[in-house]
């Protein structure tokens, strides 16, 4: 091609072509590049091809593009990647058939070929003049140079500033989770901070509930829970085989389950989904819906996604934690509540009650002593039987609450004092009784102490409701394991319905028991049947 004169509108398009700044996104940038180059030239039609260091493809066209122009440009953009060229880029021209030409320049960036520029001009008239002239091709390549090389700029400040916003965001989430130990609070923060960062509509957050094997999603601002099964829908395989997965179409996908977006009004177009993992157990799923800009969820995002997923799964258990921790701490002080009013009670029934009737006593054998004082021994004999009684109740309920003899002597001999001391506070008349072989093997004091107190709960809870009128311990080893059971034969009940309720019920004595189980390595079974007794039976391995 030979060289042409610019005049000065020419030269003021080219100003404007290579000072490319102002542009915000490389799409914008090509557009308006294409359609000065198209001017400038001037060509009918032209397409642009561009392949960002991130590997993001980008194609635009501007101007009619016939069919065989079309195929060409297609042809010559299959299999082209991002790479070092070496040498001069070559201009390609290719003849159409109505006498245009087709004009192929690489796109560059440095030394490396980052696209492929098309530009649709006239050919030659029919006495062989060319209708426009040529451009020169130094000056053609210093174009597109100029294009690949801005381009290059605007993608990687544009991944820079995302990058930005990503670290941003996990800084800010990583702050909020680190502090936020209320679950629902915590869900909303991270549903509400993702989705700008990553150019989302929403952002969902799937809990697995292992139960009922079904994910559940809350949304607060609807104030509505929704729950599918755990293995419908593109969620449920995500949890189901541990993988993320992007779909920039889920109406061509199978794995589709939109009966939660039906019912929520709205519209999912497109979604990225990761699993939410504590090491080797999936709690949930984290998913992205609806990519704003429309080119569908990139592997960027989904990379994003997966961390975020972790960071929240990781809150999500401490949260879980401290609710259970705050629960079991409510346990404990309704527990302690429980045990300072049966303390009252078995003070005001028991010793406070005796230490009035020795007061009353004594103050009657004052009388006695100048009226009648040959009734004075025999008061003073009554007066010393109450206080022996009364020592004896207050030692009973010290025994009861603190037994010494675990650390000394152990839990049989323990067992043996209780049964002897023990007494039914109502009045009916209730047994209890031990059967125990003479030699037992010790455990450590902790342990023995938590048996003991199971038992004790156990015995309790026989003597209130069981309507028996024996009440049984059985202390035995089978087999490398001690078990301890507490048994009778009284009414019995609906074990299943009882638990389902218990909460409710404002009682914890089968949840403390099995709580203390659960803590020493035991294992805690409770069987009834109405009728027939019940037995709760404790096993701990002597191990």
């Amino acid at each position: 091609m030979s060289p042409i004169a610019i005049n000065q509108r020419q030269l003021e398009t080219l100003s404007q072509l290579l000072i490319a700044g102002g542009h915000h996104d490389v799409t914008d940038l090509l557009a308006a590049s294409l359609e000065r180059l198209i001017s400038f030239w001037p060509a009918r039609a032209g397409a642009l091809l561009y392949v960002s260091p991130y590997g993001e493809t980008v194609r635009y066209t501007q101007g009619p593009l016939d069919e065989e122009a079309r195929t060409l440009i297609e042809q010559a953009r299959q299999g082209f990647t991002r790479r070092a060229e070496g040498g001069e880029p070559i201009v390609g021209s290719y003849s159409l058939d109505d006498g245009r030409d087709l004009i192929e320049l690489p796109l560059q960036s440095g030394s490396q070929g980052v696209g492929l520029l098309h530009l649709v001009v006239e050919g030659q008239d029919a006495e062989g003049r060319e209708s426009a002239p040529p451009l020169d091709e130094d000056l053609l390549v210093l174009l597109v140079r100029a294009i690949g090389g801005e381009a290059d700029k605007i993608a990687m400040l544009r991944r820079a500033e995302r990058d930005l916003r990503e670290l941003h965001l996990l800084y800010e989430i990583g702050q909020s989770l680190a502090v936020n130990l209320d679950l629902p609070s915590l869900l909303n923060d991270i549903k509400l901070r993702v989705p700008p960062v990553v150019g989302a509509e929403r952002c969902s957050i799937f809990l697995l509930d292992e139960a009922t094997n079904e994910l559940v999603l809350e949304l607060p601002h609807e104030q509505r829970i929704y729950r599918m099964p755990a293995d419908r829908g593109i969620a449920g395989w995500v949890v189901t085989h541990g993988l993320g997965q992007i779909v920039n179409d889920v109406e061509q996908d199978s794995r589709w389950y939109d009966a939660i977006g039906r019912e929520a009004d709205f519209v999912t177009r497109s979604i990225a989904c990761v699993p939410m993992r504590l090491k080797e157990r999936t709690i949930g799923a984290m998913q992205l819906l609806n990519k704003i800009d429309g080119r569908g969820f990139s592997e960027q995002d989904l990379q994003l996604l997966t961390t975020l997923a972790a960071q929240a799964a990781i809150a999500i258990e401490n949260a879980r934690l401290y609710q259970s921790l705050k629960q079991e701490h409510e346990r404990l002080l309704h527990k302690e509540a429980e045990v300072r009013h049966a303390i009252a009670r078995d003070l005001h029934d028991g010793p406070a009650q005796s230490i009035a009737a020795i007061a009353m006593n004594i103050e009657f054998i004052k009388k006695l002593f100048h009226a009648m004082p040959e009734r004075v021994p025999d008061e003073l004999d009554t007066l010393a039987e109450l206080v022996s009684k009364t020592t004896y109740d207050i030692r009973t309920l010290l025994f009861e609450l603190r037994p010494l003899g675990l650390e000394t002597q152990g839990l049989l001999p323990t067992l043996q004092q209780y049964v002897e001391r023990w007494r039914d506070p109502s009045g009916v008349g209730i047994q209890l009784r031990l059967e125990a072989p003479p030699n037992m093997p010790r455990l450590a004091p902790e342990k023995e102490t938590a048996i003991f107190i199971i038992i004790q709960e156990a015995v309790n809870n026989a003597r209130k409701h069981a309507r028996s009128d024996t009440i049984t311990i059985y202390l035995y080893e089978e087999e490398g394991v001690l078990v301890a059971s507490v048994r009778d034969r009284g009414r019995g009940f609906n074990l299943a319905a009882v638990e389902a309720i218990y909460v409710n019920r404002g009682s914890l004595g089968l949840l403390n028991m099995k709580e203390r189980a659960r803590l020493i390595g035991g294992d805690l079974r409770i069987k009834s049947e109405q009728g027939h007794g019940t037995t709760v039976e404790l096993r701990v391995p002597l191990g």
